[in-house]
Protein backbone atom coordinates (compact mmCIF):
# COMPACT_ATOMS: atom_id res chain seq x y z
CA UNK A 1 0.00 0.00 0.00
CA UNK A 2 1.09 3.40 -1.12
CA UNK A 3 1.59 5.53 1.93
CA UNK A 4 -0.04 9.05 1.41
CA UNK A 5 2.37 10.98 4.93
CA UNK A 6 5.26 9.90 3.12
CA UNK A 7 7.59 11.19 -0.18
CA UNK A 8 6.89 9.15 -2.97
CA UNK A 9 8.73 6.07 -3.11
CA UNK A 10 10.55 6.49 0.35
CA UNK A 11 9.63 5.89 3.81
CA UNK A 12 10.02 9.64 4.96
CA UNK A 13 6.97 11.47 6.41
CA UNK A 14 6.22 14.82 4.14
CA UNK A 15 7.46 17.29 6.78
CA UNK A 16 7.01 21.40 6.78
CA UNK A 17 11.15 21.49 6.19
CA UNK A 18 10.76 19.42 3.27
CA UNK A 19 13.65 17.03 4.63
CA UNK A 20 13.60 13.65 2.66
CA UNK A 21 16.71 12.11 4.32
CA UNK A 22 14.83 9.64 7.16
CA UNK A 23 17.90 10.57 9.68
CA UNK A 24 18.12 13.90 9.22
CA UNK A 25 13.92 14.54 9.74
CA UNK A 26 14.53 11.85 12.91
CA UNK A 27 16.72 14.64 14.42
CA UNK A 28 15.20 17.83 13.58
CA UNK A 29 11.64 15.98 14.45
CA UNK A 30 13.40 15.31 17.85
CA UNK A 31 14.68 18.83 18.35
CA UNK A 32 11.05 20.30 17.74
CA UNK A 33 8.94 18.00 19.43
CA UNK A 34 11.45 18.69 22.57
CA UNK A 35 11.35 22.23 22.48
CA UNK A 36 7.32 21.70 22.29
CA UNK A 37 6.98 19.33 25.12
CA UNK A 38 9.33 22.19 27.23
CA UNK A 39 6.98 25.08 26.24
CA UNK A 40 3.91 22.62 27.35
CA UNK A 41 5.92 22.85 30.81
CA UNK A 42 5.20 26.98 31.07
CA UNK A 43 2.40 27.16 28.82
CA UNK A 44 -0.02 24.30 29.38
CA UNK A 45 -2.87 22.94 27.78
CA UNK A 46 -6.21 23.71 29.75
CA UNK A 47 -9.55 21.82 30.14
CA UNK A 48 -11.03 18.41 30.82
CA UNK A 49 -8.43 15.20 28.93
CA UNK A 50 -11.10 14.32 26.60
CA UNK A 51 -10.53 13.72 23.32
CA UNK A 52 -10.31 17.20 21.77
CA UNK A 53 -7.37 17.52 24.42
CA UNK A 54 -5.53 14.89 23.27
CA UNK A 55 -5.71 15.67 19.51
CA UNK A 56 -4.18 19.16 20.93
CA UNK A 57 -1.78 17.25 22.99
CA UNK A 58 -0.70 15.90 19.47
CA UNK A 59 -1.11 19.36 17.69
CA UNK A 60 0.79 21.39 20.00
CA UNK A 61 4.24 18.65 19.73
CA UNK A 62 4.08 18.22 16.16
CA UNK A 63 2.76 21.15 14.58
CA UNK A 64 5.98 22.98 13.83
CA UNK A 65 6.84 19.44 11.55
CA UNK A 66 3.86 18.44 10.27
CA UNK A 67 1.05 19.87 8.32
CA UNK A 68 -1.31 17.20 9.96
CA UNK A 69 -0.48 17.40 13.51
CA UNK A 70 -3.54 16.90 15.72
CA UNK A 71 -5.24 14.86 12.75
CA UNK A 72 -5.79 11.45 12.91
CA UNK A 73 -4.31 8.62 10.62
CA UNK A 74 -6.50 8.11 7.72
CA UNK A 75 -6.00 5.56 4.10
CA UNK A 76 -3.40 3.76 5.30
CA UNK A 77 -4.82 0.54 6.71
CA UNK A 78 -3.10 -1.15 9.86
CA UNK A 79 0.52 -0.26 11.18
CA UNK A 80 2.96 -2.57 12.03
CA UNK A 81 6.17 -1.48 14.22
CA UNK A 82 9.45 -3.69 15.11
CA UNK A 83 11.29 -4.00 18.07
CA UNK A 84 14.95 -5.03 18.95
CA UNK A 85 13.77 -7.85 20.63
CA UNK A 86 12.71 -9.15 17.28
CA UNK A 87 8.71 -9.05 17.32
CA UNK A 88 6.16 -7.09 15.66
CA UNK A 89 3.31 -5.02 16.82
CA UNK A 90 0.28 -4.26 14.59
CA UNK A 91 -1.89 -1.54 15.38
CA UNK A 92 -5.72 -0.98 14.57
CA UNK A 93 -7.42 -0.02 11.00
CA UNK A 94 -7.28 3.50 9.89
CA UNK A 95 -10.51 3.27 9.26
CA UNK A 96 -12.00 2.20 12.66
CA UNK A 97 -9.18 5.40 14.77
CA UNK A 98 -12.63 7.57 14.48
CA UNK A 99 -14.86 5.20 15.94
CA UNK A 100 -12.92 3.61 18.34
CA UNK A 101 -11.39 6.50 19.75
CA UNK A 102 -14.53 7.91 20.74
CA UNK A 103 -15.52 4.85 22.34
CA UNK A 104 -12.05 5.28 24.68
CA UNK A 105 -12.56 8.48 25.44
CA UNK A 106 -16.41 7.97 25.92
CA UNK A 107 -15.27 5.64 28.17
CA UNK A 108 -12.91 7.73 30.48
CA UNK A 109 -15.40 10.46 30.85
CA UNK A 110 -18.08 8.33 31.89
CA UNK A 111 -15.13 7.28 34.37
CA UNK A 112 -15.00 11.17 35.62
CA UNK A 113 -11.39 11.25 34.12
CA UNK A 114 -10.44 8.97 36.99
CA UNK A 115 -11.22 11.89 39.70
CA UNK A 116 -10.90 10.37 43.40
CA UNK A 117 -9.06 7.14 42.53
CA UNK A 118 -6.64 5.99 44.97
CA UNK A 119 -2.78 5.32 43.90
CA UNK A 120 -3.23 2.12 43.03
CA UNK A 121 -6.14 2.29 41.33
CA UNK A 122 -5.73 5.68 39.49
CA UNK A 123 -2.51 3.55 37.93
CA UNK A 124 -4.76 0.30 37.24
CA UNK A 125 -7.06 2.31 35.16
CA UNK A 126 -4.68 4.77 33.51
CA UNK A 127 -2.63 1.77 32.48
CA UNK A 128 -6.31 0.59 30.52
CA UNK A 129 -7.17 3.53 28.89
CA UNK A 130 -3.23 3.90 28.17
CA UNK A 131 -2.86 0.79 26.64
CA UNK A 132 -6.22 1.31 25.01
CA UNK A 133 -5.39 4.17 22.76
CA UNK A 134 -1.71 2.80 22.41
CA UNK A 135 -3.46 -0.51 20.82
CA UNK A 136 -5.53 2.45 18.48
CA UNK A 137 -2.46 4.15 17.95
CA UNK A 138 -4.16 7.11 16.01
CA UNK A 139 -1.40 9.42 14.76
CA UNK A 140 0.47 8.70 11.75
CA UNK A 141 3.60 9.13 13.98
CA UNK A 142 4.15 10.83 17.69
CA UNK A 143 1.92 8.16 19.37
CA UNK A 144 4.09 7.62 22.57
CA UNK A 145 5.17 11.24 23.03
CA UNK A 146 1.54 12.05 22.95
CA UNK A 147 0.56 9.50 25.46
CA UNK A 148 3.15 9.93 27.86
CA UNK A 149 2.12 14.02 27.81
CA UNK A 150 -1.63 13.52 28.10
CA UNK A 151 -1.05 10.45 30.60
CA UNK A 152 0.86 12.78 32.90
CA UNK A 153 -1.51 16.02 32.35
CA UNK A 154 -4.46 12.87 33.31
CA UNK A 155 -2.39 12.26 36.49
CA UNK A 156 -2.35 16.10 37.33
CA UNK A 157 -5.99 16.77 36.97
CA UNK A 158 -6.54 14.07 39.16
CA UNK A 159 -4.29 15.13 41.72
CA UNK A 160 -1.09 12.90 40.83
CA UNK A 161 2.25 13.34 39.42
CA UNK A 162 3.60 11.51 36.53
CA UNK A 163 6.79 11.67 35.45
CA UNK A 164 8.68 9.42 32.78
CA UNK A 165 12.16 10.16 33.34
CA UNK A 166 13.13 7.59 34.94
CA UNK A 167 11.53 4.82 31.85
CA UNK A 168 13.73 6.86 30.02
CA UNK A 169 16.91 7.56 32.04
CA UNK A 170 18.43 4.34 30.26
CA UNK A 171 17.86 2.31 27.21
CA UNK A 172 17.04 -1.00 29.96
CA UNK A 173 14.31 1.35 30.95
CA UNK A 174 12.94 2.38 28.16
CA UNK A 175 13.02 -0.71 26.64
CA UNK A 176 11.24 -2.31 29.66
CA UNK A 177 8.28 0.35 29.12
CA UNK A 178 8.16 -0.34 25.73
CA UNK A 179 7.79 -4.48 26.17
CA UNK A 180 5.27 -3.21 29.11
CA UNK A 181 2.62 -1.40 26.57
CA UNK A 182 3.66 -3.82 23.86
CA UNK A 183 2.22 -6.87 26.12
CA UNK A 184 -0.93 -4.82 27.03
CA UNK A 185 -1.34 -4.60 23.38
CA UNK A 186 -0.74 -7.88 22.10
CA UNK A 187 -1.94 -10.04 25.50
CA UNK A 188 -4.08 -7.95 27.17
CA UNK A 189 -1.59 -8.06 30.38
CA UNK A 190 -1.61 -4.74 31.83
CA UNK A 191 0.43 -6.13 34.92
CA UNK A 192 3.84 -4.73 33.85
CA UNK A 193 2.46 -1.12 32.88
CA UNK A 194 0.84 -0.90 35.99
CA UNK A 195 4.17 -1.25 38.00
CA UNK A 196 6.19 1.20 35.85
CA UNK A 197 3.19 3.81 36.15
CA UNK A 198 2.96 2.94 39.70
CA UNK A 199 6.65 3.74 40.01
CA UNK A 200 6.05 7.09 38.26
CA UNK A 201 3.34 8.16 40.29
CA UNK A 202 3.25 10.29 43.09
CA UNK A 203 0.95 13.16 45.22
CA UNK A 204 0.77 16.27 43.93
CA UNK A 205 1.50 18.11 46.72
CA UNK A 206 -1.10 20.61 48.46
Amino acid sequence: MIDPYCYPNTRVLRNRFNLQDEEQLKAAEARVASFALFALVDDPLLGSCDEDRFKGTHRAIFQNIYEWAGSYRRDIGTMTKGREAGYEVTYGESQFVPREMARIFSALKAEEYLLGLDLEKFASRLAYFYSEIDAIHPFRDGNSRTLRQFSSDLAFNAGYQLGWETSGRTKQSMDALYLARDLAVTQKNCAPLVAILRQNLAMVPR
